[in-house]
């Protein structure tokens, strides 16, 4: 999947570069692709993803670069190496300290991010940053960072706030549930979800062209929300089964590709009240 997914952005992009872009257009997509090609193999060698998410983050990090623009970008790298950090820190040489329990077989995989899950945090990303390009309206901008504040949030929450056993509470219900458990949220966790969110949305404030505080404060409340969202989504499907993320002799990896499912989910989520909330805010 995160290959066809991969294949279908190319198509995208192949087709704006030779239709739609212009010579500043082409230089742009042009230096995203070596940025996001020194970005992708640095994070490798770092064992901060894995192999095959090298080519995704190159086709992410090309398109926002390329067509959203440095801010956009300088964003999703802040995104990204925060929480490489944060998750290495909690699992040195990817092995889990033994609080929270492993999410795969590869106890590698569990610090280093694959295809999917780049996909699951990037997705909408790319696909706002393409309206961006064709339409150059303020709302699509802000739902980028707004995609972004809430994959920050929910990273930071998951990594910051599962550290503790005993804790934890599952969000419908707030029953004790162990730290780790999709749908469990703690006050550390909302805490950190609030720090990410808002860190991120401060980058609006140092960008060049002057961006009003209501704008900042939306993206920050979006990403918060968005988290929000996905811990609700964490919480619903966790004991359901999904017919196009199952069938796999390994259960593991079903958990996985669920997880993947709601950051998507989630992210999309955060995006999407970001922009309409900016829109209704412009009429």
């Amino acid at each position: 999947m995160d290959r066809l997914i991969n294949y279908l952005f190319w198509i995208v992009v192949i087709f704006l570069f030779v239709i739609e872009g212009k010579l500043n257009d082409h230089l742009m997509i042009l230096s995203g692709l070596g940025l996001s090609l020194i970005l992708a193999y640095l994070a490798f060698f770092l064992n901060w993803i894995t192999l095959d998410a090298t080519k995704a983050v190159v086709v992410v990090g090309m398109i926002t670069f390329g067509f959203a623009g440095v801010w956009a970008a300088a964003a999703l790298i802040f995104f990204f190496v925060s929480s490489s950090i944060i998750t290495r820190k909690k699992r040195p040489n990817g092995v889990d300290a033994g609080k929270v329990p492993l999410r795969s077989v590869d106890p590698y995989h569990n610090s280093r991010r694959d295809g999917y899950q780049v996909w699951a945090n990037g997705f909408w990303v790319a696909v706002f940053a393409l309206l961006w390009f064709q339409f150059e309206q303020i709302y699509f901008m802000m739902a980028i960072f707004g995609a972004i504040a809430t994959a920050t949030a929910d990273t930071w929450a998951t990594e910051l706030g599962a550290r503790e056993e005993g804790r934890t509470r599952l969000i419908t219900t707030f029953k004790k549930v162990p730290p780790g458990t999709d749908g469990g949220i703690s006050l550390k966790g909302t805490f950190a979800a609030i720090l990410g969110s808002c860190a991120l949305a401060s980058l609006l404030l140092v960008m060049p062209e002057q961006v009003e505080l209501n704008i900042v404060i939306t993206v920050a409340a979006a990403g918060l929300l968005g988290s929000i969202a996905d811990s609700y989504l964490g919480a619903y499907f966790q004991n359901r089964d999904i017919p196009f993320l199952s069938g796999n002799e390994n259960g593991s990896r079903d958990l996985l590709l669920k997880n993947c499912f709601v950051n998507w989910l989630a992210t999309g989520i955060g995006g999407l009240l970001t922009l309409l909330t900016i829109k209704i805010l412009t009429l």
